[in-house]
């Protein structure tokens, strides 16, 4: 058998009730307020520092870091950025052929050596092999193209680095 609140009210006179009530609310205000007061305390004690850790001169130190991180991060990028802004004109894209340039010498002795950067500029350097002489020869290469004529192995080899140069971006 349950309690039955009906039963317990209409025994208690109105003016008994409220005094009850009352207690009941005093004891309930005066559980929060002494965990509000407790809790305060604890605040107080993280912003004073009496445990050894001040908590606002923590975060006033982390703030401090954190601004030295973003100024580093950006000299960071700043340096990344002028390093490919550089990378751009390095000689890093190329290709050697060899070859026999005259029928009656035997080998693959000569070749053909292009270097070129990201802009497609740079140069082929070509070592024509014979019997009695050897000669080099050094073209410039500006935007893919050379001022000078390019024998044939010159000109396989040129487009050659650019077609790679053209994969290795996709």
């Amino acid at each position: 058998m349950g309690f039955d609140f009906s039963v317990f009210v209409s025994r208690i006179d109105a003016f008994q009730f409220i005094p009850i009530l009352q207690l009941v609310v005093f004891l309930l205000l005066a559980v929060v307020g002494w965990r509000l007061r407790k809790l305060i305390k604890q605040y107080r004690s993280l912003l004073s520092g009496r445990r050894g850790v001040n908590l606002e001169e923590v975060l006033l130190e982390l703030s401090k870091r954190s601004k030295k991180v973003e100024e580093r991060l950006d000299m960071v990028e700043k340096e990344l950025g002028d390093s490919q802004k550089a990378a751009q004109s390095y000689l890093k894209h190329w290709s050697l052929v060899r070859y026999k340039a005259f029928a009656n010498t035997g080998g693959d002795q000569s070749f053909s050596l292009v270097l070129l950067d990201e802009n497609n500029d740079g140069f082929v350097l070509s070592s024509i092999y014979g019997r009695d002489e050897s000669r080099i020869y050094a073209k410039t290469i500006k935007d893919g193209k050379s001022g000078y004529p390019l024998s044939d192995e010159e000109e396989e080899i040129l487009n050659k680095v650019i077609r790679n140069k053209k994969k290795a971006h996709c």
